[in-house]
């Protein structure tokens, strides 16, 4: 490989491996400054300097006094771009004597067009070349064994370097076949070929360099490189053959080719045609094929069929690069027939007349199954973080409706009390208005128990959703002023939103939710003040970004929220529980630590995506994809059902009775005490099964059926299905502390099922109750929902 490589090299330098190597002719590379910086082996000959000794040296120095002016100028004129040919002059030799030389100078031009130089050939003048003295001489100044041969394929003279190349002196040469110097097997083909080239001169062109293995005197072998030449005779032509010894090289190239077979790597050569015409151990080891098996074999049946259209395109490619290298990832098959995933080094190699592709191929089945097993246990982590979201949500779903069960008593006792007082107050203030201020403060304090248990259920997905079409852009508009006063005035917002948002499906209370807990989560991580900043774009999700949970879809549209700040920042195992109701890292007027709580279930239950990008000390990124919807808008004008007049709570007649269902005795008999000092006849049952008897018992007579949703023995759907089937024009609503997916099934023949979320005033549990039409028989048919 290292010989194609180098005779590639000498080809792309044009011919400077076959002539200017070679050739009786000095040519000498000058930079503008008339430095030397090319300087050949026939000039170290026609000179007597060496190489390093003429380079960056002045070409004047060659010059002998006489003609320096006159051949200044002429190098001159080259670089202005004029070539200058056979000028006769004369040089300096090293040892002062002067050497008559034929010129030719040309300028050396770059890719741009310009002169980057000069390079001059001097020819030694044919009369003294052609004299027996100098002819000796350029014989004998070359370290290359030359012979000359006739036609007839005999040796006519031969210089010094044969001795020492071959064994033989010159005298021992002359006159005898040129066969003898080739080694035994190879004599045969030497003879033709020679025969041929006296024969035709159009194959000589063709035909400059030869690799041979040459047969010394005593016996050994030893390859060679012969340049040849033809110089005409009055005798016929004679071919000149200058060969130098290719031992050396050998012997790199074999330390080459054993440093190949060490290296653990597989090491191929893809030619152009896509076939393998290099493999080393490595690669037998890798595949498990021979190399025998795999030379000239086309490279694309080591590829399983999903691979081969994509390494095809990747090879042509790299073929035209301009990268001298790159690392690829491919499947490949073994000679057993499994699959070995593998990272590849590719270079493009070109040489010897040929281009390649150089692989070094190393199998990394341990590495991918470590990344594999990486990759399962942060999913296995992030299962984890789910299910332990999810049980907390379902502790916190059960909580909140514990509480708000309690709640609901302390709301309607207190309320009861409160009317008591207040009318007490009324007469004698100086003895009661105390006690009315201290009612109004509990119901006070149970309003702000409600508001975080609300918080527990939006995280727990239990809370009541009303979701409809929103328009981004018009929620962010109207949220200006809210999210400039959550940032407060020690802080800077900034809301940048595209275009024609894509809409999405929310209930709107919870999209202005989401947007100010995020920006007060920002606020309070830069205490000293700074930037929060709010982004509202289009995504199309493509996959690439895996710092989702969960994973959005793939091709689905998303609007994406993006809220930034320039704060603490927080670490992986930080960032991990953020969304984690009660977990806050504030130290300093601290909070619930509910508003990502709340985040994340109002995310969660739109079927959306969270992404938390946070470094230690340079600020976090919190990003929510919401499902883009292809539903119309809705006009919130058109849900608004018109009020019938009359007060809230107004007198609901006589004959209004109320079957009421809760397990909870708290909540039933405060809100059976509120509903009869508002005249309503009420009914109380414990349990689902108690409130079916007392419908038989009373279906004449029963208007509303108030049940909670959650209680043992019937849960208050079942029971509200039996009931309208016993009556069938019964209105139906009901309480509960979270909403519930049994609320999906309204009763057969129920028009409106309203949900009373616990804790609830009394004034919006009569507003829910203010009354219909008046049946024929003097009763309502049902009550009126707003």
């Amino acid at each position: 490989m290292q010989g194609r490589k180098r005779t590639g090299k000498r080809h792309d330098e044009g011919i400077l491996s076959s002539v200017v190597s070679s050739t009786a002719d000095a040519i000498i590379g000058c930079n503008t400054q008339g430095r030397i910086t090319a300087w050949n082996p026939a000039a170290e000959r026609i000179y007597g300097y060496r190489c390093d000794e003429a380079r960056r040296r002045p070409v004047t120095m060659l010059y002998p006094a006489d003609v320096a002016e006159r051949d200044w100028q002429i190098f001159q004129k080259a670089l202005r771009g004029t070539p200058t040919a056979q000028v006769r002059t004369v040089r300096l030799h090293k040892d002062g004597t002067r050497v008559p030389v034929r010129m030719s100078f040309a300028p050396i031009e770059g890719t741009d067009g310009s002169v980057r130089g000069v390079v001059s050939v001097a020819h030694e003048l044919t009369d003294e070349i052609r004299s027996e003295a100098r002819m000796t001489a350029l014989l004998e100044a070359t370290p290359d064994a030359i012979v000359g041969v006739d036609p007839g394929g005999r040796i006519v003279f031969a210089n010094r370097s044969c001795e020492r190349l071959l064994g033989y002196r010159p005298e021992e040469l002359t006159g005898r076949q040129a066969e003898m110097l080739f080694a035994q097997d190879a004599r045969a083909d030497m003879i033709e070929l020679c025969e041929r080239l006296f024969a035709d001169p159009r194959l000589r062109d063709r035909t400059r360099t030869l690799t041979t293995r040459l047969r010394r005197r005593d016996g050994t072998e030893l390859p060679g490189e012969t340049t040849l030449s033809w110089r005409e005779e009055p005798g016929g032509p004679l071919l000149i053959a200058a060969t130098r010894d290719l031992t050396e090289q050998h012997r790199a190239e074999d330390k080459l080719r054993a440093l190949l077979e060490a290296v653990p790597e597989a090491i191929t050569g893809v030619s152009l045609d896509g076939r393998i015409v290099m493999a080393n151990r490595g690669t037998e080891r890798l595949l498990g094929y021979s190399r025998e098996e795999l030379l000239n074999e086309p490279y694309d049946r080591l590829l399983p069929g999903y691979e081969r259209e994509r390494v095809a395109r990747m090879v042509a490619g790299l073929f035209e690069s301009e990268l001298p290298s790159t690392v690829v990832y491919v499947d490949i098959l073994r000679a057993d027939g499994t699959l070995v995933p593998t990272e590849s080094t590719v270079s493009r190699f070109d040489g010897g007349g040929e281009r390649m592709l150089l692989v070094a191929g190393r199998d990394i089945t341990d590495r991918v199954a470590a990344e594999r097993e990486r990759a399962r246990l942060a999913e296995q982590v992030q299962r984890q973080r789910t299910q332990r979201l999810e049980a907390l949500g379902q502790l916190a779903g059960g909580v909140a409706h514990d509480f708000n069960n309690l709640l609901a008593v302390i709301s309607n006792y207190t309320e009861l009390l409160g009317d008591e007082v207040t009318d007490l107050a009324r007469s004698d203030p100086k003895q009661w208005q105390p006690f009315a201020d201290d009612l109004d403060r509990i119901r006070k304090a149970a309003e702000r128990g409600a508001a975080l248990t609300q918080r527990l259920l939006t995280f727990s997905r239990r809370d009541l959703s009303r979701p409809r079409v929103l328009e981004p852009g018009a929620v962010l508009d109207r949220l200006l002023p809210s999210l400039r006063t959550a940032v407060g005035e020690g802080h800077e917002l900034r809301l940048t939103a595209v275009p024609e948002l894509w809409p999405v499906l929310l209930d709107p209370g919870q999209l202005d939710q989401l947007l100010v807990n995020l920006a007060i989560n920002a606020r309070d991580a830069m205490p000293g003040g700074g930037p929060v900043v709010i982004d509202a774009d289009n995504l199309r999700f493509d996959g690439d970004d895996p710092g989702y949970q969960p994973p959005p879809e793939t091709g689905r549209r998303y609007l994406r929220l993006r809220v930034t700040d320039t704060g603490v920042g927080m670490s992986a195992d930080v960032a991990a529980r953020a969304f984690e109701p009660f977990f806050t890292t504030k130290t300093k007027n601290p909070g619930t630590g509910l508003g990502l709580a709340a985040v994340y279930g109002i995310v969660g239950q739109a079927g959306g995506c969270l992404a938390v990008t946070s470094i230690p000390g340079a600020g976090t990124t919190m990003t929510v994809l919401l499902p883009a919807t292809d539903e119309a808008y809705s006009d919130p004008a058109d849900e608004i059902v018109p009020d019938d007049g009359g007060p809230d709570g107004g007198e609901p007649g006589r004959y209004h009775v109320i079957l009421l269902a809760d397990d909870e005795e708290g909540v039933r008999e405060s809100t059976a005490r509120a509903l009869s000092r508002h005249g309503y006849r009420v009914l109380t049952a414990p349990d689902g099964p108690a409130a079916l008897t007392l419908a038989h018992q009373h279906r004449d007579e029963i208007d509303v059926l108030l049940t909670d949703v959650i209680m043992p023995r019937m849960h208050g759907g079942e029971l509200a299905q039996r009931v309208v089937e016993l009556i069938p024009d019964i209105r139906v609503i009901y309480m509960s502390g979270y909403a519930e997916p049994l609320l999906d099934v309204a009763p057969a023949g129920s028009t409106a099922t309203p949900l009373l979320e616990k804790p609830f005033a009394i004034a919006e549990l009569l507003r829910t109750l203010r009354p219909g039409p008046i049946r024929s028989d003097g009763r309502g048919t049902g009550m009126h929902v707003t």
